[in-house]
């Protein structure tokens, strides 16, 4: 008779035909299979086992219906049948209908060494190691994910409530890093989400030899060139290797040895592609940055119009007053149209205006080439009244919103005639004259450039006809683009979506803000974004904004609200159809930013959708984007946090001319402090209050417009909204 012990390990045993988990990988998701594999992890990760072979590794999940008791160790050798089952676009055996251990104490699978943009389906439940990897964040690791760069890339890594590295400090210098693949994406079909699962402290370990800290960053960029900083761990040689193609083949490097490195790449011509690649060496050891592609300054200094079809406010004006076009967004596209010489690039998401045809066909017939792109799924009647001659592509496979690209690139090869109009906006009556839209208009060859090899990844090539064999949409593309342009003088960065990893990018920008964030938004359901507004907000800046009210994600609005953002649903008629964001706008000292174009601040348009991004580093656009923004604040404000919650304040008459009326929350927490904040971040009034109120405001000395109520007690802070007629 066999001990007890062993007789339980052994009685979930069914002789069930293993099959290799790479091939178990390719089945379909309902079908039960059996797997053998060395378990590597334990419990700090919870219930679940990932399990790996010489092909593969795949999740063991003991959900409900699984056989009792599944919980072997780490290095146990594990054979499990189950079903097939995607959660979240992690492939795993759900439930487990048998399993058996065959051993313990097995060696773990040596852990394949990769880059943080390798993590995908190819390695996903397996263990790998990244080397060199630096965390952003500091002091003590807290469940959720928290971001890492490794060689220029960047990644994050999950941590569950309770994992042993929770409450543990951040490591402040590079490490290797090690831990399972593994996903978790929201999206249908399962897009992106991969994450690295570190283990315990054992999985990060200090890095040894010279290694890069953080990516290299392109600064300087001139017509004949641009210079690229990096740093390093410890003392090493600063050198580039760069080149028209990924071949690289010249070098470029800077005298002596340093931990700071800026090596300047001359010679080169204006609005130019160049692939580099900086590197260091230290004892004979070599660190290696990402391969990037950089572009230098345009020939002809270039310039950025915005413009907004719907009322500004210019009381609120400190520099530039805002161009406002109620009824001519239709004309002035036209006239950019009208007036291309050569070539006009087209990828709207649709159009149903007809003097677009109209301009195109007038393009065409004189000789200008005229490409066109536009999503397949939506209405693009317009362009059925296109000559025959203009081709036009469609992206046809229905994911997520699919081509949702509003740009237009004229003239790109032309230096004193290049431009692209980007913006907001459709080519349709509503979105021209009925939605709140804005329109850019960078006049500027390498940004030109920049947004026709986008243009040319989605056509399949550089021709006058599409490829369809070679053209990539959604997914399918990669980040092939320059991001940082010198336009006029001024900063402007491109990203196009899925690739680029355009929500992170604008999470970052965000979270420059030191002073004040404002933003007006279509449709907003990307809690990493919602969350970027908030550590914004904790971190002392002023955060308000506009949702377009009609199918608002009102878990997310709540969730805005109990982080202390001050949000409000938007009121207009039509929809407000912005895509954009204004930080510092009043502290130039703080490098005001704006960030618009076609990306919705969602989940499709990071993962699914073709779309694109400017984030423009100028004080006038920003103050320009901001006279906008306050008109349309002026339409939504009145709103306070939900009554009953601990940071309720309530304040009426709304609006207000001589005297508001300000209701504490109900606590009875004394002192407290009252401020009034105008639009500009500035505090216009304090005093000392008692009790919950209500309290008499005077606000008759106060400037029309929008200002924000802040009673701080020891408890915390409340906040509401008012307007001074």
């Amino acid at each position: 008779m066999r001990p007890l012990a062993l007789s339980a390990l052994l009685c979930s045993f069914v002789a069930t035909a293993q099959t290799p988990i790479a091939d178990a990988r390719l089945l379909p998701t309902g079908t039960t299979v059996t797997v053998r594999g060395i378990v590597t992890n334990g419990g700090e990760l919870g219930g679940i086992r990932y399990v790996q072979d010489a092909t593969g590794g795949i999740a063991l999940f003991p959900g409900a219906g699984s056989q009792g008791g599944f919980a072997p160790p780490r290095g146990a050798d594990v054979t499990a049948t189950g079903v097939l089952k995607l959660f979240n676009g992690l492939l795993e055996l759900d439930p487990i209908t048998a399993w058996n251990v065959h051993a313990t104490g097995e060696p773990l699978p040596v852990p394949a060494v990769i880059a943080p943009q390798q993590m995908g389906e190819a390695n996903e439940s397996e263990l790998v190691r990244m080397t060199s990897c630096t965390f952003m964040a500091t002091g003590d690791f807290t469940a959720g994910t928290t971001p890492f760069t490794g060689n220029g890339q960047s990644g994050v890594i999950y941590l569950r409530s309770g994992h042993p590295l929770v409450g543990t400090a951040v490591p402040s210098g590079p490490v290797d890093l090690v831990g399972i693949v593994s996903q978790y994406s929201t999206s249908v079909p399962p897009v992106g989400g991969y994450q690295l699962l570190p283990r315990d402290a054992a999985d990060l370990m200090p890095a040894t030899g010279i290694a890069i800290i953080g990516p290299a960053q392109q600064h300087t960029i001139v017509p004949d060139g641009f210079t690229l900083q990096w740093t390093t761990n410890i003392g090493g040689t600063s050198q580039v290797a760069f080149g028209p193609t990924p071949a690289l083949g010249q070098f470029a490097a800077a005298a002596g040895t340093t931990t700071a490195h800026d090596v300047a790449l001359t010679g080169l011509p204006p609005a130019s592609f160049h692939y580099a690649r900086a590197f260091s060496v230290a004892d004979g050891d070599t660190a290696w940055a990402p391969l990037g592609l950089y572009s230098t300054a345009s020939a002809v200094p270039g310039h950025v119009r915005a413009y907004f079809n719907k009322s500004v406010d210019h009381d609120v004006a400190l520099t530039v007053m805002a161009d406002v076009l109620p009824n001519a967004f239709d004309d002035t596209v036209r006239a950019h149209i009208d007036a291309a010489a050569h070539t006009v690039d087209y990828a709207v998401y649709n159009t149903t205006f007809a003097g677009i045809a109209v301009s195109l066909n007038a393009a065409r017939d004189r000789g200008v080439q005229v490409r066109v792109i536009a999503e397949g799924g939506t209405g693009n009647s317009a362009l059925d009244d296109l000559h025959p001659d203009i081709p036009v592509l469609y992206r046809t496979d229905g994911q997520g919103s699919g081509m949702h690209n509003k740009f237009i690139v004229i003239d790109a090869e032309a230096a004193a005639l290049a431009r692209t109009i980007t913006g907001s906006k459709n080519m349709t009556p509503g979105s021209f004259f009925s939605d709140a839209n804005n329109l850019v208009i960078v006049h500027d060859q390498a940004l030109a450039r920049g947004y026709r090899a986008e243009f040319n990844e989605m056509w399949g090539g550089d021709g006058p006809l599409p490829d369809p064999v070679q053209s990539r949409f959604g997914p399918a593309k990669t980040d092939d683009t320059p991001h940082l342009y010198n336009v006029g003088g001024d900063l402007v960065e491109a990203w196009f979506s899925p690739s680029d990893g355009t929500a992170q990018r604008i999470a970052q920008a965000l979270g420059t803000a030191d002073h004040s964030v404002e933003f007006a938004l279509f449709a907003f359901t990307h809690y990493d974004l919602a969350d970027a507004l908030i550590d914004a907000q904790d971190a002392g800046a002023m955060v308000r904004g506009i949702i377009e009210g009609d199918d608002m994600s009102t878990g997310l609005f709540d969730h805005l609200q109990d982080g202390g953002v001050i949000v409000a649903a938007d009121q207009m008629p039509a929809y407000l159809h912005h895509k954009y964001a204004i930080v510092d706008r009043a502290h130039p000292t703080s490098a005001p930013v704006v960030i618009t174009g076609s990306h919705n601040w969602s989940y499709n348009a990071d993962n699914l959708n073709d779309e694109n991004t400017l984030i423009m580093h100028s004080a006038a656009i920003a103050d320009q984007y901001y006279q906008e923004w306050h008109a349309r604040w002026g339409t939504s404000v009145g709103i306070t946090a939900p009554a009953g919650t601990p940071s309720a304040l309530r304040a009426w008459p709304n609006p207000a001319r001589d005297v508001l009326r300000v209701q504490g929350d109900g606590a009875g927490r004394t002192p407290a402090e009252l401020h009034v904040v105008d639009a500009l971040g500035r505090t216009v009034h304090t005093a000392t209050v008692a009790g919950t109120g209500p309290w008499n405001v005077p606000v008759a000395a106060f400037a029309p417009g929008t200002y924000v109520i802040v009673v701080r007690q020891a408890h915390g802070a409340a906040r509401a909204v008012f307007v001074r007629e």
